[in-house]
């Protein structure tokens, strides 16, 4: 077997794909034939994505099947091919990578507009639809989505009870700080980075720590927030919080971390933990997530959304009493019929505060 598995290494390694798919393809064991298709759908996933998703099907070890797409999922993010990404993504059974592939191409997505000169840019450009974007949502920084076009810096004051996909700008909104690399560089960052993507991956996650330390902030904060996040899907929460401790802007790691602690009912944990969000979709996600569980807390949900002018704070928590209402509908809810009237209510006396 061994052998074998050195001439499909050797065939790509020479551009000869369909002599080591041909190869591949006569391993009677699966869980070697597993890694040979692996190596087969990653050696043509640019040149033909479509293919490549298709051999990684193929893969009947559902782990290793997993690890490729997601493995795929971000080589064609990277390159733009973001509806591909999504294809490959959205195949993934097990949910850890499922949640991390969606993050890494929502990543690269953001990236893209970001580099784009002009304030809004049409979703057409980057060959999606709303069908797949809805998995990608919310976007990091300060991007948001309005009908058919992402806004950079943007604010829409319209807010319906029923929307799936909505902006909103809170001042004073921490981003993450760019550094400024010249090509070499830049390049040379780009290297370590997959290389500590793929540590992480791996579950080597002591030795990633150690390298992420050492690269740039720009590229940093978003190894080590993967890090964190991987720590608490181990359990590891003290690991995690150590993590958040030492960066300046982690959102998604703080979330994951109000989540933690919902789940288990500690809500003043996760409270705290919730004002370490700056992203605007997701402290929205988060106020509801703990509504829903602790119900209306003025207190909190003044600080938490302290950034806000008393409008604005009026017409989000006027979004979240429609969210709550839908949901009460869902549920045939009585309780939270109740908490979405009075939710509807705060939110009333908030806007009548600027008259």
């Amino acid at each position: 077997m061994k052998e074998v598995l050195l001439q499909i290494r050797k065939l790509l390694a020479h551009k000869q794909i369909e002599e080591a798919h041909a190869l591949a393809e006569q391993i009677s064991d699966p869980y070697w034939r597993g890694y040979a298709f692996k190596w087969v759908a990653e050696s043509l996933v640019i040149k033909d994505p479509k293919r490549a998703i298709k051999i990684a099907k193929k893969i009947e070890i559902e782990t290793l099947k997993s690890e490729t797409l997601l493995f795929l999922s971000y080589e064609l993010a990277k390159v733009r091919k973001f509806k591909e990404a999504v294809e490959a993504a959205k195949l993934i059974n097990n949910d850890y990578f499922r949640k991390k592939a969606f993050r890494g191409i929502s990543n690269a997505l953001a990236k893209a507009i970001m580099e784009s000169s002009a304030k809004e840019v049409k979703l057409s450009e980057f060959n999606l639809g709303e069908e797949e974007l809805q998995y990608l949502m919310p976007l990091p920084g300060n991007i948001r989505y309005k009908d058919g076009r992402f806004f950079i810096g943007t604010e829409i004051h319209r807010i319906k009870g029923e929307t799936k996909l909505q902006i909103f700008v809170f001042e004073n909104f921490k981003k993450r700080k760019k550094a400024k690399l010249k090509k070499k560089e830049d390049q040379d960052l780009k290297h370590i980075s997959n290389y500590i993507e793929r540590l992480i991956l791996t579950g080597q996650l002591h030795e990633a720590e150690k390298l992420a330390k050492g690269v740039e902030d720009a590229c940093a904060s978003y190894l080590l927030e993967e890090i964190g996040i991987t720590y608490i899907d181990r359990g590891d929460i003290e690991k995690a919080k150590e993590i958040l401790e030492r960066l300046e802007c982690a959102d998604y790691l703080a979330a994951e971390l109000v989540k933690f602690y919902l789940k288990r009912n500690d809500i003043e944990k996760a409270k705290k933990y919730a004002f370490r969000i700056f992203n605007p979709a997701l402290k929205l996600s988060i106020a509801y997530s703990i509504l829903l569980i602790d119900g209306i807390d003025e207190k909190f949900l003044r600080e938490f959304f302290k950034d806000t002018t008393p409008y604005k704070l009026g017409r989000l928590l006027k979004f979240l009493a429609f969210e709550l209402l839908e949901e009460a509908k869902k549920r045939n809810s009585s309780d939270l019929l109740k908490l979405s009237k009075n939710l509807f209510l705060l939110g009333k006396r908030e806007h009548q505060k600027i008259y």
